[in-house]
This record gives C-alpha cells, sequence and structure tokens, in this order.
C-alpha cells in the first residue's frame, strides 16, 4: 500500500473535519455574518452550537460511538439482500475476489471496483461514508483498516489496546464473515437439483438452495459509466455540436434502448447506501435476440429505367395507402395536414433507405449490366466512379450537380402518376402545384439527411 505514516495517522482527523464542516456549514456562515454585524449574544449562541458539534466530531467521541454502535447497525456487502426486496432482512455478503469462475460467466469478480454497499439504521451511515474515505488517489479508510495500518490504529484511541478493538471492529464489519447464514421470507429462493441425472424418483432427489442477492456494486459500477459515457461534458459538447457547422465534429455516444428499473420507491435509502445515490434508478442494457438481415425485398430488374416503378410501389405500399387516406379527408386541419406529411416522409425515407442499402452492398460498378438511365446510376452507383476506366463517371458524378434535381424531378413525377391513377375523377388536380409540394418534400428531407451526416447524394 502506497501510503506515507504522516497521511495515515492523519485520515482520520481528516474526515472528522470534513464532517464536521458539512454538518456545520449553515451555523459557520451564521456566524461569519453575527460577527460582522457584532451580533454579541447570536456569537455566543452559535459558538457554543460550533464547540457542541467539535465535542461530537472529535476523536475520543466519534470513534467509540462508531466503533461499538454504528459497527453492528450497518450491514455491509457487495450482495444485498434489500436489493431483491426492500423489507428483505437477510444477510448481505461481500464477495471473494479471489474466487476463482469460469471467464465466461461476467460479475463483480470481472471488475476492479472501490464501491462497497452498505444498509441498516439510517443513523449510523456516517460508518459507511468513513470507510469510503479517501486517504489519497489510490487508499481509502478501509484499506487501512483490512491491512491493520500500524500508523491509522494507534490514532483510534490514546489507549492503544483500546485503538486495537475499535480496529478489529470496523474490520468485523467490512469483512462481513458469516457463519451461520440468514435468509428471509421476502427472499427469493431457487432449488437447484445436484442429482438429476441419477435418478428417475423423484424422492430421491437432492437439491441446494439458491437464493440470489443484488450485486449492488456491480451495478453501481454500471449506473456510474453509463451516467459518464451519457451526461459527461465532453459527450454533451459532441452532441451539440453536432449541426453547428462553425463546431469542431467529435464523434459522442447515443445508448439506444437503454431501461431503468426503480427500486426502493420513494424511498431508496432503504435499500441501501449506493442505491440512494442512484436515487433507486438502475439501467437496464437491451437483452434482445440479433435481427437476421433478411435478402434484399427491392430488387432492380435488369431492364428497367427506372428504379420509380411497380417494385418501389409495392415496397412503400402503406405509406402510400396513407398518404391516399390523408387526401381522401377532405378536412382542412392540422391533424389531416400533419398527417399528410407523415406519410410522404415515410414514403421518401424507405425510398432513402433502399438507396442506401443499394449503394453500400452492390458491388462497384453493378449499374454497368443494367438499363438504368444514366442519372439513376450516377446515384446509386457511387463505387463504380473508383474503378479503373471510369474517369468519365467520377467527373459527371463530383462535377455535375444537374442529376440531383433530376432525381428529385423523378420522384415528383412518380408520386404525381400514382396520386392520378388513384384519384381519376380528379386527376387533374395533381398538376403543378402538387409536383413542386413533392419535390419540396425530397429536399426538405434530403438536407435532413445531409445535417445528420448522411448525404443521400454523396
Amino acid at each position: 500500500m502506497d501510503i506515507t505514516p504522516e497521511l495515515a495517522s492523519g485520515a482520520i482527523k481528516a474526515f472528522l473535519e470534513s464532517l464536521y464542516d458539512k454538518k456545520t456549514d449553515t451555523e459557520q456562515k451564521q456566524l461569519a455574518k453575527a460577527i460582522e454585524s457584532n451580533d454579541l449574544e447570536k456569537i455566543a449562541e452559535l459558538k457554543s452550537t460550533l464547540a457542541d458539534a467539535q465535542e461530537k466530531y472529535s476523536i475520543t467521541t466519534w470513534i467509540p460511538d462508531a466503533a461499538t454502535r454504528m459497527a453492528t447497525q450497518l450491514n455491509f456487502g457487495t450482495h444485498i439482500s434489500k436489493g431483491v426486496h426492500p423489507d428483505a432482512k437477510g444477510d448481505n455478503v461481500s464477495f471473494n475476489l479471489d474466487t476463482h469462475l469460469p471467464q465466461t460467466i461476467v460479475g463483480t469478480h470481472s471488475i476492479d471496483s472501490s464501491y462497497i454497499d452498505a444498509n441498516g439504521n439510517a443513523a449510523a451511515l456516517p460508518l459507511a461514508a468513513f470507510f469510503d474515505f479517501e486517504v489519497n488517489e489510490t487508499t481509502k479508510i478501509r484499506d487501512l483498516i483490512l491491512a491493520d495500518n500500524a500508523d491509522f490504529i494507534a490514532t483510534l484511541a490514546g489507549d492503544q489496546a483500546l485503538a486495537k478493538t475499535y480496529q478489529q471492529a470496523f474490520k468485523k464489519a467490512l469483512q462481513n464473515i458469516i457463519t451461520t447464514p440468514i435468509t428471509h421470507e421476502r427472499n427469493k429462493q431457487t432449488l437447484w437439483v445436484t442429482n438429476a441425472y441419477e435418478s428417475t424418483d423423484i424422492e430421491a432427489l437432492n437439491y441446494i438452495n439458491v437464493i440470489p442477492l443484488y450485486p449492488s456494486v456491480l451495478t453501481h459500477e454500471v449506473y456510474q459509466r453509463i451516467n459518464n459515457l451519457k451526461f459527461s461534458e465532453e459527450n454533451k459538447a459532441a452532441r451539440n455540436n453536432r449541426f453547428k457547422k462553425t463546431a469542431e465534429q467529435q464523434p459522442y455516444v447515443t445508448l439506444n434502448d437503454l431501461a431503468t428499473l426503480q427500486l426502493g420507491g420513494t424511498k431508496p435509502q432503504n435499500v441501501s447506501l449506493l442505491m440512494s445515490k442512484q436515487g433507486g434508478r438502475n439501467y437496464l442494457l437491451p437483452s434482445l435476440p440479433p435481427i437476421i438481415k433478411q435478402e434484399r425485398s427491392f430488387k432492380i430488374s435488369k431492364f428497367s429505367s427506372s428504379v420509380f416503378g411497380t417494385a418501389m410501389e409495392y415496397n412503400a405500399r402503406e405509406a402510400i395507402q396513407n398518404i391516399f387516406k390523408s387526401i381522401k379527408d377532405t378536412r382542412n386541419i392540422v391533424d389531416v395536414r400533419d398527417a399528410r406529411k407523415l406519410a410522404i416522409d415515410e414514403v421518401l425515407y424507405q425510398i432513402f433507405a433502399l438507396a442506401e442499402d443499394i449503394r453500400t452492398t452492390m458491388p462497384a460498378g453493378w449499374s454497368k449490366d443494367y438499363e438504368l438511365e444514366r442519372i439513376e446510376k450516377l446515384w446509386l452507383d457511387p463505387k463504380r466512379a473508383d474503378l479503373e476506366g471510369e474517369k468519365e463517371f467520377k467527373a459527371e458524378r463530383e462535377t455535375n450537380d444537374a442529376w440531383h434535381s433530376q432525381i428529385v424531378h423523378r420522384f415528383a413525377r412518380w408520386l404525381n402518376t400514382l396520386m392520378q391513377a388513384e384519384f381519376k375523377v380528379i386527376a387533374s388536380d395533381f398538376g403543378d402545384a402538387e409536383h413542386l409540394e413533392w419535390e419540396r418534400e425530397i429536399e426538405d428531407m434530403k438536407k435532413r439527411y445531409e445535417r445528420a451526416g448522411k448525404g443521400v447524394f454523396l
């Protein structure tokens, strides 16, 4: 343990001073104001209060109380009973990090954590803060206790025999060695068969009674690390800057499908110390089966001159039907207009998704064997520009943006044709105005994709 005798011997004093300052912060501020205003009566009153507090948080008063009372009223451990049910009164268990478990099992043994949890009488929780007090960057007071540090022990009391007694009381509380395990009716129990393949007689089966406990140290580590990822100043700045053209773009973390399990209700402190620090919130990471990517349902015909055809119509059929429904609803209200815009956006989203799938999964130069018109080949076969002998294709993609607007025009014309076919009676109503509206919609979505770093025509 890399710690000097001075630090070890001064650890208790430093903790009690910090505790005194925390508990008497208001009174100290009030005393400063009373001295400034020369309020003698208030000064005397506050000095008396602070003198009592100094006595309460002195080594000779606080340490005996902590060793004889608090140490018997808190249950320490890495796995807690109340995490399963807040009314459970079973044992907490301190996991032995020297336990050898298979590498395929992930658990508390997989992390090097400096946390330890506790629950019991809330009035005794200052003892947990005492054990957790940092002496330096790598050492806490509990490390000195468990290591039987002589310099630390010597400061617990003037009588060294008594000091050793106090240290052993603290050590016993921290180690939480269980000789007679205690469970409770609120704890869960699982009967695990040990001779299932040795006997067919149900009465001859033997069981181990497995009582799961909540791994609060492990879950607290997960909670802290997820919070650091999601809410660190660096990550928040990177997220906020992603659409700012003048800001330097940095990668940022996004955690999707994150759920929260609340333990302890409105009083998470009844569960444990670490649960109180988390506000009872425990993160649940997604545990979902893998999504098997199916073969592309949309296939381009080698003899088709455009992707805007029957196959595209079939692929986006549900969104197109929603456009039809919104047009049939003649009410000129916000909900109807929003539904129509949403349906158009869904069609555009599906088209862009299909286009991105084709652009990224099809081999470079695939469009050479297809009858697509040139502008759609420029759009859907970007990797062809990198092939040998395709300088003209590359130059056309990079120096001529006219094909961008032609793609937009083709989409608008295709959508207008669908509307005219569906509404034959009012087919003439779908003219230039609607055509321009479809073009505006695709231009708007194109800009949204580009702001998000997903350029549709890159």
